[in-house]
């Protein structure tokens, strides 16, 4: 079966479009949806110094409200939603904490200067009004791609269904949104790996007209006392979480799939496995003794 696809970089990230090209508009749409990752991106990336992101965090303290249009207010509110069920864990202003580690993740601040940094962690100084947003002390930082990568694809995704595309695959990273099943009939396949050692699946799992995502201690890692951690730091002391070493959930759409396993992450190994336990998810986790859990384990 004839198939249109490209690779692009987008949200500092590779990403894979994949599109079921039968009646000859995979070109174009190609490009739609290419269109519609870039608007994106230059809307929400921390990247970029004109995106809504930026200019928030360029004005934190002094009293400026960024505007807001219903797009950008739903999806504040819904990471709102999310700090607050995640019992505030789950923290995009941690962003700042990632400047107190270098780039092979060993601590660079003292402990005073880490507590010193807390000072400036918290969601709660996020005001959103009817006026804009407006964070309210100098110095904090949001960071909001954990949640607008999955947005996009989802966003690519209902582009598609709206131009009545059967058979898509999108991908960016540890993040997938299928459409259909693969043009030649065959199942859409992610596989899942130990976050550690081989890169090798160590299971396949079909994702049909679904969204997935897997988080976990994969190329960005902190060190503490010779062990390797996640980059979830945690929003109370700073420090690196010793939960999951990845979580993987299949939903209906990516930005539940992620939501649903950046939490879990965040909680420790117990609690990561209840929570998602709790969700009615598909999920498969892999512990820090490298056991595997969920019922996506059983089909390994």
């Amino acid at each position: 079966m004839k198939k249109s696809e490209v690779r692009l970089h987008v949200f500092g990230r590779a990403c894979h479009l994949v599109i079921d090209d039968r009646d000859g508009r995979g070109t174009e749409l190609l490009y739609l949806c290419q269109d519609e990752l870039k608007r994106l991106e230059s809307k929400f990336s921390s990247y970029l110094p004109d995106s809504i992101t930026s200019r928030i965090n360029q004005s934190a303290g002094t009293g400026f409200f960024v505007p807001l249009d219903a797009e950008a207010r739903s999806l504040f509110h819904y990471m709102d939603a999310l700090w607050q069920e995640s019992k505030h864990i789950f923290d995009p202003t941690t962003r700042i904490l990632q400047d107190c580690y270098n780039s092979r993740g060993n601590l660079l601040a003292s402990r005073d200067q880490l507590h010193g940094m807390l000072k400036l962690v918290g969601w709660r100084n996020l005001e959103i009004t009817d006026t804009g947003a407006h964070l309210a002390d100098k110095g904090m930082l949001i960071d909001l791609n954990s949640c607008i990568r999955p947005y996009a694809l989802d966003s690519v995704r209902k582009l598609l269904l709206k131009n009545e595309v059967n058979s898509a695959f999108i991908e960016m990273d540890q993040e997938v949104v299928s459409i259909g099943k693969e043009p030649d009939g065959a199942n859409w396949l992610v596989g899942v790996r130990v976050p550690k050692g081989s890169r090798a699946a160590i299971v396949r799992i079909k994702l049909n007209h679904k969204g997935f995502a897997i988080r976990g201690d994969f190329e960005q890692t902190v060190t503490q006392d010779g062990e390797h951690f996640g980059r979830a730091l945690s929003p109370v002391d700073g420090q690196p979480i010793p939960g999951l070493l990845s979580v993987a959930v299949i939903a209906e759409n990516c930005l539940t799939a992620c939501s649903a396993a950046s939490v879990a992450r965040l909680k420790t190994e117990a609690t990561g496995i209840k929570w998602l336990e709790k969700l009615g998810l598909p999920w498969l986790a892999v512990d820090r003794q490298f056991n595997c859990h969920g019922p996506l384990a059983l089909k390994s």
